[in-house]
C-alpha cells in the first residue's frame, strides 16, 4: 500500500520519487558503503568502529522498521551522508589536520525536549561564541575544492525546502534551517552510534544495543572533527548542543576532560509527552504501520538507560555537570547564562548581556507554533511516568539551584 506522504512526493517531487525507488528494499551494509564509496571516490572509511553498529542498524531496519519508500529514501540517505563524512575525515586525518585541541566548548544537553535547543539558541547568540549551524553540521569536510560553505548551504536549503513542504507542522515542534545553530548529533552520528537513526525509524533492536554500547570511540572521532571545525572559528569558543550527549558524558569526559557540560532537566511527563508525539510524528511519516506499544515501550527504555548512564558519568566525573531546570530557564533565562557563564569562568559583558537580551526578545516561545500532546493518547499516564522517575525528579527537579 502507498502511503500518503510517498503520494505526495510523487505528485510533487518527481526526482525524490525517482530517487525513492531505487533504494533496496534490504538494507546492507556493503551496498551503503559502496554508494559512499562511490560518490566520494575512495573506500577508506577509517577506523572500524562503525561497522558494528552499521550491521546492526541494517538488521533492524529490515527485521524491525517496517519502512515505507520514504523511510527506505529518508534513511539510506542519511547513512549514505555519514558515511561519505568518514571518507572525508579520514582524508583530513591522513593531511594531519585533525591534530589540534579545540577550545574548551560548552555543550549543552539533557534529554530531548527539555530545552536544550532554547538555551543553545541563546548562549549561541553570544557573539564570542561559535555554534555549528545545519547546513555544516551534516558536511562539516569539503568534498572537493569546489565543495565551498555555498554550495553546501544551498543543498541543505534544498532538503529543507522539501522537508517544510512535506511536513510543515515541524516548524512548530523543532525549527531547523540551513544556518540556524544545531544539533551536534547530526555530525556525531557518522559513528553510527546514534539516536539519530532513531528519530527516523522505529529501529528497535538497534536502540536495544545502543543503551549497553560504549561510546568511547565515537568521543574521540568527536574531539578530531571539533579540531577541525575550530579552525573556522579560531577566536571563538564553539558552543554545541544534543541530547544524544546525555548517555555519553561519561565517555565523552574522559577523552575532552576541558568540556564544559550543562544539562538541562524538565518535569517528566512534559518531557515524554513532547518527545513521544514528536517521535509518533517523524517516524510515523517513514512506516507502513506503527506500533505505539511498542514504540512507547522503547523510549521509557531509552530514557532509564540515559537516566543510568548520567547517574555513572556524574560518580566518575564529579562537578563537572552543571544542571538546570526548564522552569528556571524559562522564568529567569539570563540568570541561568550567568550560572552556566560562572561555572566555565567566562566573564559576561555588558554588551554580551545587552546581545543575549536582543535574542530572547526576538525569539519568544511558540513563535513559529505550538507543539500540542497527550500522555493518554500515548497509552500513558501521569502518574505512572511519575512514580517510574521518582527519584530522578526528587534529585533534579524539586528544588532550584538559585534556591
Amino acid at each position: 500500500m502507498t502511503s500518503e506522504i510517498e503520494s505526495r512526493i510523487r505528485a510533487n517531487f518527481p526526482q525524490l520519487a525517482a530517487q525513492m525507488d531505487a533504494v533496496p528494499e534490504v538494507f546492507a551494509p556493503d551496498w551503503l558503503k559502496g554508494a559512499a564509496a562511490q560518490s566520494i571516490g575512495s573506500g577508506d572509511f577509517g577506523p572500524d568502529i562503525f561497522e558494528e553498529p552499521l550491521a546492526r542498524l541494517c538488521s533492524s531496519v529490515n527485521e524491525d522498521a517496517n519502512l515505507n519508500a520514504y523511510g527506505r529514501m529518508l534513511l539510506a540517505g542519511m547513512i549514505r551522508t555519514q558515511l561519505e563524512n568518514r571518507v572525508l575525515m579520514q582524508d583530513l586525518r591522513r593531511a594531519r589536520k585533525l591534530a589540534a585541541r579545540p577550545i574548551p566548548p560548552i555543550i549543552v544537553t539533557g534529554l530531548p525536549r527539555t530545552g536544550t535547543t532554547f538555551l543553545h539558541r541563546l548562549l549561541a547568540s553570544d557573539p564570542n561564541h561559535a555554534s555549528l549551524p545545519y547546513w555544516q553540521l551534516m558536511r562539516p569536510f569539503p568534498r572537493s575544492e569546489s565543495d565551498t560553505p555555498e554550495v553546501r548551504k544551498n543543498e541543505a536549503n534544498a532538503v529543507l525546502d522539501v522537508r517544510r513542504a512535506l511536513t510543515p507542522e515541524l516548524d512548530g515542534v523543532h525549527l531547523i534551517r540551513a544556518e540556524s545553530p544545531e544539533e551536534c548529533m547530526f555530525m556525531t552520528a557518522s559513528s553510527m552510534q546514534s539516536r539519530l537513526y532513531w528519530n527516523l525509524a522505529p529501529v528497535y533492536s538497534f536502540m536495544e544495543w545502543y543503551n549497553t554500547a560504549d561510546r568511547t570511540d565515537k568521543y574521540r572521532e568527536y574531539v578530531e572533527a571539533l579540531s577541525y571545525l575550530q579552525t573556522h572559528y579560531p577566536d571563538q569558543r564553539l558552543v554545541l548542543k544534543a541530547p544524544d550527549h546525555v548517555d555519553g558524558i561519561s565517555e565523552l569526559l574522559d577523552v575532552f576532560p576541558e568540556a564544559i557540560i550543562v544539562q538541562t532537566h524538565r518535569d517528566m511527563n512534559e518531557q515524554l509527552g513532547s518527545y513521544m508525539s514528536l517521535g509518533a510524528i517523524t517516524r510515523s511519516l517513514a512506516v507502513r504501520t506503527l506500533d505505539p506499544v511498542r514504540e512507547a515501550e522503547a523510549i521509557l527504555e531509552l530514557t532509564d538507560s540515559s537516566i543510568e548512564r548520567n547517574a555513572a558519568a556524574r560518580l566518575k566525573h564529579p562537578g563537572k555537570i552543571l544542571d538546570i531546570r526548564y522552569v528556571d530557564l524559562v522564568a529567569d533565562p539570563m540568570r541561568c547564562v550567568k550560572a552556566i557563564y560562572d561555572h566555565a569562568q567566562i566573564q559576561l559583558s555588558t554588551e554580551q548581556r545587552e546581545t543575549l537580551k536582543d535574542h530572547l526578545q526576538g525569539n519568544a516561545k511558540n513563535k513559529h507554533g505550538t507543539h500540542d500532546y497527550d500522555l493518554s493518547q500515548l497509552g500513558l499516564s501521569e502518574g505512572e511516568l511519575s512514580e517510574r522517575f521518582a527519584e530522578y525528579e526528587n534529585r533534579f527537579l524539586k528544588q532550584s539551584a538559585f534556591s
